[in-house]
């Protein structure tokens, strides 16, 4: 329905909003009985409009209806399955499963919408499917599980765990992070990451191929001061919950065509060559950004894409 819930930690509770931004109602306490909080910090919406809070001083998570109705909890402070120590981000995928980072324990938990404990995967290392320190979680419309962790480095993961891709690394440049920390993933399947310690926000394709970068330290219109979680409704508009300017704002996203494939802004014989030189080929490193329908190979499909928009500017 267009509304936004914010997770506003510090006063433990939750506040919900129009997508344009006027305040609704809000609910909860300091405490640890149904509906009360300590430390709330992930927060994700599930098929059928109820609402899943992480709540990392507490070790659970509570499940609400839309309304803020108390429905169900489940977790509690251990290493077993179902319990956290310091849980952050939150996603829910297209069939209401729940997906939660389980930060310390360098793992993701997976449970059905009433909690009941499906599986988990992770463990503390920088290999593939290992983790150091788990931060967001998002899911895109293919429920593919992206994980963010202090390596710091995205991967992208099967709705079971198994390990697709990653991308990043510690730097200030295009696809490098310092505490990559909320993700969320479009319609599209473009992948959104508020790089908090660098107060900026950049988007990538599924794949991890680096699409654009906004914003700066500071608090004016389209600045951050820690940019702590991200959502991307539709493929309309980002909310970014600029959490030390205490605000959320709210853009206008267009994505850049993908046809683009070197990116200078018009769909030519660069971007033609470029495609040929991939074609037949899986879409590895070197040769992931001419897969432009991201189905896995440089193939006739993306050929036909690129010659469809020949000769256009890119906006």
């Amino acid at each position: 329905d267009g509304n936004v819930y914010v997770v506003d930690t510090g006063n433990n509770r939750i506040q919900k909003f129009t997508s344009d931004g006027m305040f609704l109602m809000t609910w909860g306490s300091l405490g640890a009985g149904d509906g009360q909080f300590n430390h709330p910090h992930g927060v994700g919406i599930g098929p059928k409009g109820n609402l899943y809070v992480s709540e990392t001083g507490n070790n659970r998570v509570q499940k609400f209806t839309s309304d803020g109705i108390f429905v169900t909890k489940w977790g509690s402070f251990g290493d077993g399955d179902g319990q956290f120590r310091h849980n952050h981000g939150l996603a829910v995928d297209s069939n209401g499963n729940v997906f939660v980072a389980d930060r310390n324990q360098n793992r993701v938990q997976k449970f059905t919408s009433d909690g009941t404990f499906i599986m988990a995967w992770g463990t503390t290392g920088t290999g593939d499917g290992e983790f150091s320190g788990t931060n967001g979680v998002a899911v895109d419309v293919q429920d593919n599980v992206f994980v963010g962790d202090s390596s710091p480095r995205i991967q992208k993961f099967t709705n079971n765990g198994v390990f697709i891709t990653s991308w990043g690394s510690a730097g200030v440049g295009e696809g490098q992070f310092n505490f990559p920390r909320g993700l969320s993933a479009d319609e599209l399947g473009n992948v959104y990451v508020a790089d908090r310690n660098l107060h900026r926000m950049q988007t990538f394709t599924g794949t991890g191929v680096f699409l654009t970068t906004w914003g700066s330290f500071g608090n004016g219109e389209g600045q951050f001061n820690f940019p702590y979680a991200v959502r991307a409704s539709g493929n309309e508009f980002v909310y970014v919950a600029d959490s030390s300017n205490h605000r959320v704002q709210k853009f206008a996203f267009t994505t850049p065509c993908r046809a683009d494939i070197n990116r200078d802004g018009v769909i030519n014989v660069l971007d033609l060559i470029d495609l040929l030189l991939c074609f037949g080929q899986p879409a590895v490193p070197g040769c992931e950004s001419e897969d432009i329908n991201q189905d896995g190979t440089v193939n006739v499909l993306d050929l036909i894409e690129l010659l469809l928009a020949f000769g256009q500017p890119c906006p």
